[in-house]
């Protein structure tokens, strides 16, 4: 389990919504885009939780999971591709397990996506 690197700035995470490549599931929609910065292969991660999810406990409570389930399926991530993990209602209330599976099968489905965009280009 590596330490993943965060994305921190505004302009970053709305680069990788411009990229408009994602997956939506029931917990969690995750969003990516290739990484920009020369040099950097490591993957970037974000993680967002509006207040749709609910007061400052419940959100904090979304994003710990997220970046759990981030951390366990960290050596799944492309290289140099920054990914950002919003969460949904559902976060709150699913067991833990079903959200990995869901987040495998998004992680999965994206990486596809970014080798299809790039064997466009």
């Amino acid at each position: 389990m590596a330490v993943l690197k965060k994305l921190t700035k505004r302009s970053d995470f709305l680069r990788v919504q411009r990229a408009n490549i994602k997956y939506v599931t029931l917990s969690l929609i995750i969003q990516s885009a290739p990484n920009s910065i020369l040099g950097n292969r490591a993957p970037r991660v974000g993680f967002t939780a509006s207040k749709k999810i609910g007061n400052a406990v419940n959100r904090n409570y979304a994003k710990r999971r997220m970046r759990a389930l981030i951390s366990r399926q960290s050596d799944t991530l492309d290289e140099a591709t920054d990914y950002v993990v919003i969460a949904r209602q559902a976060i709150i209330v699913k067991k833990f397990s079903d959200i990995e599976g869901e987040m495998i099968g998004a992680i999965h489905a994206l990486n596809k996506k970014m080798l299809l965009r790039k064997a466009d280009i």
